[in-house]
């Protein structure tokens, strides 16, 4: 689940992994319970939506129940993997789904150790099945899509689109999450997100990898610890959420320019971000484990000077309804029609609802997703 949010909203892996597994056995308890249904809803007005959107849910840790929903302006087909795909189920986790090409798309599949690749049209092809704990995913555009893995302290899998089969691995630093190709390299953000489980301490370095070579070149510490979650590229502008420890060590943002390897630190957590124009736009959800709950802010980075206005500039109508959604769970902004697109998880065990707001941030539409931590979402031209 979100591992990020979570991935169930716990925003380290400790923590996630703590997180679920009290999720799991409630549920175990509760198993002749249904989970609370949210109100179904129609869309204000549909004819306004231009997109056509995938939204991959999490589903809880252990529980086989990933699901996609789809978008198609304005009208939501819930289920739709398994509609396209009748007796077969996306797996357990859903973590990560890229557009590799106009004819595939991949889906990170973490606790099922699968990557799986579906056409635009939900139906699915093959599958990688030699990656364990999977985590994140790349492109070259090139032919070549690369994978981030917990497994082995900690590797980066190349993977051949053609044959879908792994051609080259790098080991990188523990537990590594976001990853991202730029000229040539792929920058990977370690998390170390096992301290205090295995013997080593929180990471807080990226890992440079030549992705012809699949050599680690370098690792550029940022003095931030467990760099955990979803990446954002901005051209040759990453933006790598610090989460922390929870305790003592508040979560941050760290944004890096990969044409020259320097980066700058922010002092706000970019739990979940993504990029429109020159801008990375951020919702913070900070954790603290003295207090038990979140603290949601919302940032704008403009490029290259990096500079941040808080809010969400271009679109501050919706900063009031994030204030209001119980859970937060993600930030995207179709590439194609700028609108923006923000789940909310509600309480990470129910259905749950998606935002979608115009190019001026008004509020749009509201979907009844009926799926589990709503994380990913990715637009079809």
């Amino acid at each position: 689940m979100r591992k990020d949010t979570h991935k169930s909203t716990a925003r380290t892996a400790a923590q996630y992994l703590a997180t679920q597994v009290t999720a799991l056995a409630m549920c175990l308890l509760m198993a002749a319970c249904t989970l609370q249904p949210a109100d179904d809803v129609l869309p204000t007005d549909p004819s306004k939506s231009e997109d056509r959107l995938i939204v991959l849910c999490e589903g809880l840790w252990g529980m086989n129940n990933s699901v996609m929903a789809y978008l198609d302006k304005g009208v939501v087909t819930n289920n739709w993997f398994r509609l396209h795909n009748p007796g077969q189920r996306l797996g357990d986790t859903g973590n990560d789904i890229l557009l590799v090409n106009d004819t595939l798309i991949a889906i990170s599949v973490n606790w099922s150790n699968i990557i799986q690749y579906v056409r635009p049209d939900g139906t699915a092809i093959s599958a990688t099945e030699n990656i364990p704990n999977n985590r994140r995913l790349a492109t070259d555009g090139k032919g070549h899509l690369y994978c981030t893995s917990y497994a082995y302290h900690g590797y980066v899998a190349k993977v051949d689109i053609a044959t879908k089969q792994i051609v080259d691995t790098c080991q990188v630093g523990y537990e590594p999450e976001g990853i991202a190709y730029y000229d040539g390299r792929l920058y990977i953000a370690n998390t170390g997100g096992y301290a205090g489980q295995e013997p080593h301490d929180y990471e807080s370095t990226i890992s440079v990898v030549d992705a012809q070579t699949m050599r680690e070149l370098k690792r550029i510490d940022t003095g931030c610890i467990n760099l955990y979650g979803d990446v954002t590229q901005c051209g040759q502008y990453l933006c790598v959420n610090s989460a922390g420890d929870g305790y003592g060590v508040p979560s941050k943002c760290v944004v890096l320019n990969m044409a020259s390897d320097e980066f700058r630190v922010l002092d706000f957590p970019a739990t979940y971000s993504t990029a429109y124009g020159n801008r990375i736009y951020v919702i913070g959800s900070g954790f603290s484990h003295l207090t038990g709950e979140y603290t949601i802010s919302t940032h704008t980075i403009s490029l290259p000077h990096m500079t941040v206005e808080e809010g969400l500039s271009g679109y501050q109508p919706a900063v009031d309804v994030v204030a209001q959604m119980q859970s937060p769970y993600g930030i995207y902004i179709s590439p194609y029609s700028g609108h923006l697109y923000i789940p909310d998880a509600r309480a990470y065990t129910t259905n749950a609802f998606l935002y979608e707001f115009d190019r001026d941030g008004q509020p749009l539409n509201k979907y009844l997703i009926k799926g589990i931590n709503p994380g990913h979402l990715l637009a079809l031209p």
